[in-house]
């Protein structure tokens, strides 16, 4: 399994330094570069919280509502059940490490298919899955829920994750990506 996965859409990347399974589930440890302007979109988790240390660059945290801009050395805990998103909102890289307590091998695998099917140029331009089949597998495998709006989709979601689970779609994915 590789180390580093790289997104080429943003030109991230994402170093494993220590799994879930490494920890005994106690954590997972990431260090991520994420290129200007990059992100992901607001989600919440309910099995593990996040959290950033910024080592170069700025980053840009949204919390429940609450923009923040953390600098070198600072850290931000997101808890279980909040609401976030991260973002780079400068033209210079940006480098943090990511935390997840406890350890969560899905949130891990879902980040190794995501970047392996932006690499595929299975992703659109802002880095998220063509396939409407892949993002319900991956949110459920990532304990991730959309916020706002897209909730609402929610229990679409849920079928969808359930049938592509059943033609083979997860297995597919995690033996392309995730071995």
């Amino acid at each position: 399994m590789k180390k580093t996965i790289v997104n080429p859409i943003f030109n991230d990347a994402c170093t494993f330094l220590r799994t879930s399974v490494d920890t005994d589930g106690s954590f997972s440890d990431m260090m991520v570069t994420l290129g200007p302007y990059g992100g992901n979109p607001m989600h919440r988790h309910s099995a593990f919280s996040e959290s950033f240390m910024v080592l170069e660059g700025t980053l840009g945290l949204m919390v429940d509502g609450q923009k923040m801009l953390l600098r070198p050395g600072e850290k931000v805990t997101v808890y279980k059940g909040q609401s976030h998103c991260f973002f780079n909102p400068t033209d210079s890289v940006t480098k943090f490490h990511l935390q997840f307590t406890p350890g969560h091998t899905g949130a891990e695998n879902m980040l190794r298919i995501t970047y392996g099917l932006a690499a595929d140029g299975m992703a659109n331009k802002k880095g998220i899955p063509k396939s409407l089949s892949a993002i319900a597998l991956l949110c459920e495998m990532g304990d991730t829920s959309l916020t706002g709006i897209f909730s609402i989709l929610s229990p679409a979601l849920k079928v969808l994750a359930s049938r592509a689970r059943q033609k083979g779609l997860e297995k597919e994915l995690l033996d392309k990506y995730c071995i």
